[in-house]
């Protein structure tokens, strides 16, 4: 079976199983429509079910034995624990299960199949007051420490608004577990930390600088791959200080911080280690503290140095979020190293000059150009609406990387149309149907619909409905890219 064959038929049942169960409760049992199922999955490799089973929540990996008994050998290997993501919202919004069920199931899973994790990702819930509740998530960590013999990597998403007070507090289940799981698996143990706060609701002293010298007073930065310390509630002037201890995350791979935590020195020391992929958050309180970026980071410099230090095209890639501030074209600067470009919740609007200024300074690197929008949605919109069809077409032209748009803002469809009839390279585009206003030329709305696929290269393509997840773009951690502090994207 070749390659293409096996993806097809891994999207084909993914796709089934998964329309199949969400019209099953949690007492229903899972019973396949056509007698045909449990003979094609005989006729397929152990690694090609695997990987189906490995697209699904674990419930629905449950389910799929349940249907088919003859591969319950798959779900008690490694084949179909490639990861373990202990994901509440299709629990609680499609089965509509209650809290302590899903913690209890969660543990249950662990227990049975942990020895076959390669990676685990556990929401936290809550950290306060979690050792007195006996259905809570400080549960997860020891089953984690106690069954996940061959465990590479856990990565943890914390509850907003924590403290190193709490941290320190729920010790002897947060640190205790996770020191004891590091010194378990070895040296090759990886941690992944994200949703971290930079300062808290009380001070910066219990903010991330004393989050990682905990860290580093317990033994584990050493074992950090990834971190996201991009969130912040109460701002001073200590905030905008650069956090010149990440030198010491030898490992890191991935971090997500705000821009005003790092300079030329420190980007420059962790990308020449393993640091290969940085997502620079600039929001409200990077304008508070006066960061001005060209005076504190010198992308040429960091491009050139890395060029002569690792002889490779692409050795560090640069994503950009501006979140929650007002901003105009001359707050972009030249960046050669920079592959997404995110607009989150501006307070102010997207006008020509500054469209035209992504194509000018980014055209040749831009992969990913966002326009998000969520509470703030009358402050950002598209202005210049005479010139809309002329921007989308120059940036078309001069972003010759671009490969995916994304939109939550109200746009003509006629600017769409200009975008990826202009561009050799965009084959992602993702907008709100409901935002989409038809030109005449494009109506009915089928006309539209056929236009874009068409240029896209598509056989089909359509627009996203309001409610659904937007945030979906191929080969792209989205978690990352855009995830706030209010919610998981």
């Amino acid at each position: 079976m070749n390659e293409v064959s096996e993806t097809r038929i891994i999207v084909l049942h993914a796709s089934l199983v998964k329309k199949r169960s969400k019209s099953i409760t949690k007492n229903e049992a899972y019973k396949p429509r056509h007698a045909l199922s449990e003979t094609r999955f005989d006729h397929m490799p152990d690694v090609v079910i695997g990987k189906i089973m490995s697209y699904l929540h674990w419930l629905e990996r449950e389910w799929l034995v349940l249907a088919i008994p003859s591969i319950a050998r798959i779900i008690n290997s490694p084949l179909a624990w490639e990861n373990f993501e202990n994901d509440r919202t299709y629990p609680i919004e499609v089965l509509h299960m209650y809290y302590s069920v899903i913690v209890t199931r969660e543990l249950i899973v662990i227990q049975r199949y942990g020895r076959y994790f390669q990676s685990c990702s556990i929401w936290l819930h809550s950290l306060v007051g979690a050792e007195e509740c006996g259905d809570s998530d400080c549960l997860l960590l020891k089953a984690i420490t106690d069954n996940c013999t061959n465990l590479k990597l856990l990565s943890i998403m914390h509850p907003p608004d924590v403290t190193l007070t709490d941290f320190k507090s729920t010790s002897s289940y947060y640190m205790k577990h996770i020191k004891s799981l590091a010194a378990k698996r070895g040296e090759s143990f990886r941690l992944s930390l994200s949703r971290l706060f930079y300062s808290s609701a009380n001070t910066i002293a219990t903010g991330i600088v004393s989050y990682l010298l905990y860290l580093q007073e317990n033994d584990l930065l050493r074992h950090i791959s990834c971190l996201d310390f991009s969130h912040g509630l109460v701002f001073d002037a200590q905030c905008a200080s650069y956090m010149f201890g990440l030198v010491n995350c030898e490992n890191i791979s991935i971090l997500k911080c705000p821009i005003h935590s790092v300079n030329t020195t420190i980007v420059l020391s962790m990308a020449k280690k393993k640091l290969k992929q940085l997502y620079l958050v600039n929001d409200d309180h990077t304008q508070e503290a006066g960061f001005l970026e060209k005076m504190y980071l010198d992308w040429e410099k960091i491009s050139k140095e890395l060029a002569r230090k690792k002889k490779k095209k692409r050795f560090l890639m640069v994503h950009y979020i501006f979140r929650n501030r007002a901003m105009s074209h001359e707050d972009l600067h030249p960046n050669p190293l920079l592959q997404s470009l995110i607009f989150d919740n501006l307070s102010s609007n997207i006008s020509a000059k500054l469209l035209r200024r992504i194509a000018d300074q980014y055209g040749s690197t831009l992969r990913i150009l966002a326009f998000c929008s969520n509470y703030w949605e009358f402050l950002m919109h598209f202005a210049d609406l005479g010139e809309i069809n002329e921007s989308f077409k120059y940036l078309g032209r001069n972003c010759v990387q671009l490969t995916a748009f994304l939109s939550c803002l109200s746009l003509p469809s006629s600017a769409l149309v200009c975008l990826v009839m202009s561009s050799r390279s965009v084959s992602t585009v993702r907008v709100f149907k409901e935002n989409v206003r038809l030109a005449t030329a494009d109506k009915p709305e089928g006309v539209f619909l056929l236009k874009m696929a068409r240029a896209l290269g598509l056989r089909k393509w359509d627009m996203v409905k309001k409610g659904a997840n937007i945030f979906k773009i191929p080969n792209v951690d989205c978690q990352l890219l855009f995830a706030t502090c209010f919610n998981e994207f």
